[in-house]
């Protein structure tokens, strides 16, 4: 969910919502200036939090009122200087951070953000997309995260161009036993059930904005449960 989406008071009901249907980690996004790897449903949410004048350090701050086991997402052009901005995470209560670009600047800006997340006290979490260098993805598990999150579509909300199974093969071999988690258009529980017996965590954003802006709000907020709720059904069962 995007901090502050779909307003601020909603927001702090929905993060309730997500946790008591069974969400093990919510993934907080921090509102960015540039979105690389969203797609439509999440750069709308960035539009809607925008527009209400929500920008990192209101968002920030919201964070810090939510009570779950939390993850904030920052592109670097948002988080600024590592070091500053990963103490900002730590007192907002969050786990670590998840910089969805930060391989794109190469190894050298995995080492600062792995020293900066040490130097705040800070789990440490990686992201690629299917087509990052092999090279890349082998130096994330080096830093022993608590997980690589490998997003299997070129943006989220959209559906995997090629065969899921292949690139989450190519990842398992590149992170050895590091935990991995998928993510990128993961849209309904058959889905995530065909992925979740070779990864360890199903990621889904997109679907659950798409229900909150299809829907009225007592709607939306009863799908977005049952919605939840299914996905760890299913995981559950595959577990």
């Amino acid at each position: 969910m995007t901090l502050g989406y779909p307003t601020p008071d909603a927001f702090m009901e929905y993060s309730d919502i997500l946790k008591s249907s069974g969400a093990d980690i919510l993934e907080l996004g921090i509102p960015p200036k540039i979105a690389i790897y969203d797609g439509t449903s999440i750069r709308l949410s960035y539009w809607r939090v925008r527009e209400q004048g929500i920008e990192k350090d209101t968002a920030l701050e919201i964070a810090r009122n939510v009570s779950a086991r939390k993850i904030l997402l920052s592109y670097l052009n948002t988080a600024g200087q590592l070091t500053e901005f990963m103490y900002s995470v730590a007192k907002s209560g969050a786990l670590g951070a998840l910089i969805p670009d930060l391989g794109m600047m190469g190894v050298v800006a995995l080492e600062e953000y792995a020293k900066a997340c040490d130097a705040a006290s800070l789990e440490k979490f990686f992201f690629a997309n299917y087509n990052y260098p092999d090279n890349i993805i082998r130096s994330m598990a080096s830093y022993n995260p608590a997980f690589v999150y490998i997003g299997i579509s070129s943006i989220t909300g959209e559906v995997a161009y090629i065969e899921p199974a292949k690139s989450i093969s190519r990842a398992r071999e590149l992170i050895g036993n590091t935990p991995l988690a998928v993510g990128f258009g993961i849209r309904d529980p058959s889905y995530a059930k065909k992925l979740a017996s070779i990864v360890d965590g199903i990621v889904v954003g997109s679907e659950i904005v798409n229900i909150i802006e299809e829907n009225a709000a007592a709607v939306a907020k009863k799908k977005v449960s049952d919605f939840v709720a299914s996905l760890k059904s299913v995981l559950e069962d595959v577990s």
